[in-house]
């Protein structure tokens, strides 16, 4: 589990492309101590594996692979040649340890859509506003000031337009300063994760509604 509070923004130095996967070696400031074989690294929201790190002396050039199945592929940028050039950065995050301050939301490292870019330009008063369409699909998810997750990044939903399915977010300097959303250009693509407990009462209404009104029916 994460909180989606980004810890550092990395660098992308290789990606390997196979058949169907990808390797890709990012680059971090974040501590060896967490980059151990088998640790957990949202990237992008997107939960992902170490599979082999090295230190660096210095502390500040750590680098750290995982390797990307296809179907994390087609949730995430790393599918998309926006995602996977050289020198691109990625919002990490690793994996939230017992005791550690959640101040965030709860983030599952699961991605569950790529959404588009509308807007994201800053406003007069040195904040940021980012408009994202969702697949309609995913529209009973999305709720006025409700949380969600942003290329890793938990946010709140400032303004939500249902008919054009598109909600939009306003982002505060510090969260531009420490993540790469202000990067995202209009056109693009960027990962979405919805806010669990929005998912879990969506779904069971949907599962649970037309049984009950089959049950009101058959009575009647």
């Amino acid at each position: 589990m994460f909180t989606g509070l980004i810890r550092d923004v990395g660098t992308l130095v290789e990606s390997v492309q196979f058949s169907q996967s990808l390797r890709v070696t990012i680059q971090t400031s974040l501590p060896f101590s967490e980059l151990s074989l088998g640790a957990s690294v949202a990237c992008n929201g997107a939960c992902l594996t170490v599979v082999s790190s090295a230190a660096s002396p210095c502390g500040k050039k750590n680098r750290f692979e995982v390797e990307i199945g296809p179907q994390t592929m087609a949730l995430t940028r790393f599918g998309l040649a926006q995602g996977v050039a050289e020198g691109t950065k990625i919002n990490l995050e690793p994996a939230l340890r017992m005791g550690d301050a959640l101040g965030g939301h709860m983030v599952s490292g699961h991605v569950d859509t790529l959404a588009e870019i509308l807007l994201n330009e800053p406003t007069q008063d040195g904040f940021w506003k980012l408009r994202i369409r969702v697949p309609q699909k995913f529209s009973n998810y999305v709720i006025q000031k409700g949380s969600i997750a942003i290329s890793g990044v938990s946010l709140t939903i400032a303004l939500l337009d249902r008919a054009e399915n598109w909600l939009e977010i306003m982002l505060i300097p510090h969260t531009l300063e420490m993540t790469n959303l202000s990067n995202l250009k209009v056109g693009e693509w960027v990962e979405v994760e919805f806010d669990s407990q929005a998912k879990t009462v969506a779904d069971l209404l949907s599962v649970m509604l037309p049984t009950q009104l089959k049950t009101l029916i058959t009575k009647n």
